[in-house]
């Protein structure tokens, strides 16, 4: 039976969690899976019992002895090695950064691995595993306010490309159809390393998440438990969703 989109359910699901564990084993095929973020997904998938596929250039470049993890080439930018990875998989997780020469937004990675998923899409049909991608804080609102604009960045530099890049994803995901996504967004800053690891967090829609005290601050061992309940629940697909410390 299809699970449902109501993101009214989110607050419940997220503060109590999901998972039992050695309830089941699904397999989750991660971009990104040598980063901060990525890494940290990953260790929650591999703990909770689930296969990981990790996904790089330089597949040798990928050590980890857990016996539910292999490392595969590929290309998140390419929709035809997109097409090679994902088949089967339960779930993909996006956690790439960085953007290509020039700084553009149109060649930060994490646009350019959205539209090949797209594309990868439009051939796999209903095949295509539900894609979670990592986005930026700053596509969030913050009293109805793009964080994006309430920035001074200089069109041109590293982080205009990249936080703008992050946008264009947001949007592109918004325009596809005919397979599940979610971009799963913490606060601008949040998953930098400074928050607390509490092993709880809410979600939210488009507004930056803030906990009682005032601060939006999560940390990245926690960011990681939301996407891995997300891959494991599908409780809302088709939406960009905010990540935020509990109250």
């Amino acid at each position: 039976m299809k699970r449902s989109k109501n993101i009214f359910f989110i607050p419940f699901i997220a503060l109590f969690g999901l998972f039992v564990p050695g309830a089941f084993a699904d397999t989750f095929v991660i971009y990104g899976v040598s980063g901060n973020v990525g890494s940290l997904i990953a260790e929650e998938a591999l703990n909770r019992g689930h296969s990981v596929v990790g996904v790089s250039r330089n597949p040798e470049s990928l050590q980890n002895e857990n016996p539910n993890f292999s490392a595969v080439q590929g290309d998140v930018t390419d929709s035809d090695s997109i097409l090679e990875t994902v088949s089967g998989a339960d779930a993909v997780i996006v956690a790439v950064g960085g953007v290509g020469s020039g700084n553009a937004p149109e060649q930060a990675y994490a646009f350019l691995g959205a539209k090949a998923y797209i594309e990868a899409a439009s051939q796999l049909g209903s095949a295509t595993p539900h894609v979670i991608q990592v986005g930026s804080g700053t596509t969030l609102n913050t009293n109805g306010v793009r964080v994006f604009n309430t920035l001074d960045l200089e069109p041109g530099t590293y982080v205009h490309g990249l936080f703008q890049g992050h946008w264009l994803a947001l949007e592109a995901y918004r325009e596809s159809s005919g397979f599940d996504w979610t971009v799963m967004s913490a606060a601008y800053g949040a998953i930098m390393g400074q928050g607390e690891v509490t092993g709880r967090y809410r979600l939210g829609d488009q507004e930056t998440l803030f906990d009682r005290n005032g601060s939006s601050m999560l940390s990245r061992e926690d960011y990681a438990i939301a996407v891995i309940d997300m891959a494991e629940s599908h409780t809302v697909t088709g939406k960009r969703v905010a990540v935020g410390p509990a109250y």
